[in-house]
């Protein structure tokens, strides 16, 4: 009677329901069940770890359930999972970003193999060509969320990180600065020392070039 794939067991329909705090439900054909909680992840679910319904359940639409939870609970759906990958970005979009956060090559890395949907079984994963580019830490979640919304597939799996997905061969000459070796310095100083400070910069910097 019951089904599996990849070791999870498939059902065609999960949520939670407030008669039922302790667990989720769970529906196989047209028959609902509770799943034991201690057995809520584990890989294979046994039928001795399902408790038979006998009642229809309204399953509550307000609470919509998320792939990953079926996932943590050791379920998948009948019709599969729906891994959603986002679009490249442009050159002209990357070119933009190199400018806002004024990165250097050395904060632009090499295109690399990425993938996205593991967790949810191998024919579900997505292959594609990514970057990753090093922002101040503080700045990597906002950029995740914004070039997200803009439709980009996008990670953030390390602070002051962010994996772009490409498709025209990453990193080109000219997206981002050379390296100068400069950083900031926190020094306090009166207006007019800043003053002298910037033109006595400005003269050294004129000497570099």
């Amino acid at each position: 009677m019951f089904e599996y794939e990849d070791g999870l067991l498939v059902v065609d329909d999960f949520f939670y329901h407030p008669s039922y705090p302790n667990g989720m439900i769970v529906k196989i054909q047209e028959d609902y069940y509770t799943i034991n909680n201690a057995a809520m992840g584990e890989k294979p679910i046994k039928e001795s770890d399902l408790r038979h319904l006998k009642k229809k359940i309204i399953k509550n639409s307000e609470r919509e359930t998320q792939e990953y939870e079926y996932i943590m609970a050791g379920v998948i759906p009948r019709k599969g999972f729906t891994v959603e990958l986002g679009r490249p970005i442009t050159a002209k979009e990357f070119k933009d970003i190199c400018k806002k956060y004024n990165l250097t090559t050395d904060d632009i890395s090499k295109e690399f193999d990425n993938n996205k949907g593991g967790a949810c079984g191998e024919k579900y994963i997505k292959y594609f060509k990514s970057i990753q580019i090093r922002v101040p830490n503080g700045e990597a979640i906002p950029l995740e969320k914004e070039l997200r919304e803009r439709g980009i597939e996008v990670g953030n799996g390390a602070p002051g990180r962010v994996d772009i997905r490409t498709d025209w061969g990453g990193y080109r000459e000219g997206a981002g600065r050379k390296p100068t070796g400069r950083k900031i310095a926190r020094i306090y100083v009166t207006d007019e020392e800043e003053k002298k400070l910037r033109e006595y910069l400005k003269e050294i910097r004129k000497e570099e070039e």
